[in-house]
């Protein structure tokens, strides 16, 4: 019943974004078509018949559908209709070959599409400072900057200004682990010496769509 309840959310979810998006794409595959009819027809069977029996062309129609989802011009909506679908085919491919190469790269993709352009840090007083602001109108549980680029063996502080207390924590199914905060309250800080380089995708655990990336270069 769990499993079935897992499906329906995810057909939900992508026959929602698939509408929203049918403008931006022209020229769609059979592979694509058939898997699509098999998400419109409620059908896990049909779908994951239709990723095994194409296993070679798979993961180029997922890389496709990440391409046109970071297409300039294509409506949020549009973008993430793209995304959806991918991670779906890339779900069916992880159980139909074991590879999840795939499905890493869609969740990275997806993340990233998430965040602002990455920035150069600079170190202050020997730290980077990302902050967690205060709500302004509409914008809150957010990390400023949130997407940053830092040398291997520096530090970053995050601090609360917010009125919520967070905790966030690296990610390392999509990029490197080892960031884990104990609940950071208002008027609270903490840090993180990155001594490993590599790419750290964090959410806040309580917060979950508040999203942030720490790249470290050598």
């Amino acid at each position: 019943m769990q499993r079935k309840s897992l499906w329906l959310g995810f057909v939900f979810a992508a026959m929602t974004a698939l509408a929203l998006s049918t403008g931006g794409y022209c020229a769609e595959s059979q592979v694509r078509k058939d898997f699509t009819t098999a998400l419109e027809q409620n059908d896990p069977v049909k779908a994951a018949s239709v990723i095994d029996a194409n296993k070679d062309k798979v993961p180029g129609e997922i890389k496709a559908l990440l391409d046109e989802a970071a297409a300039p011009g294509l409506s949020k909506e549009e973008a993430d209709g793209k995304y959806y679908l991918a991670e779906l085919m890339a779900k069916h491919y992880k159980d139909a070959t074991g590879d999840i190469e795939p499905l890493k790269t869609v969740k990275m993709k997806t993340f990233d599409s998430k965040l602002s352009p990455a920035v150069r840090s600079t170190a202050v007083n020997g730290l980077h400072v990302v902050e967690c602001p205060e709500p302004a109108g509409e914008m809150k549980n957010f990390f400023k900057p949130d997407n940053i680029i830092i040398k291997k063996g520096e530090t970053v502080r995050w601090v609360n200004n917010d009125k919520e207390g967070h905790i966030f924590a690296s990610m390392p199914f999509i990029g490197m682990g080892g960031i884990f905060s104990p609940k950071v309250e208002h008027g609270q800080s903490w840090e993180f010496k990155f001594e490993k380089p590599g790419e750290y995708f964090y959410i806040c655990f309580i917060h979950q769509r508040m999203m942030g990336k720490v790249t470290v270069e050598e």
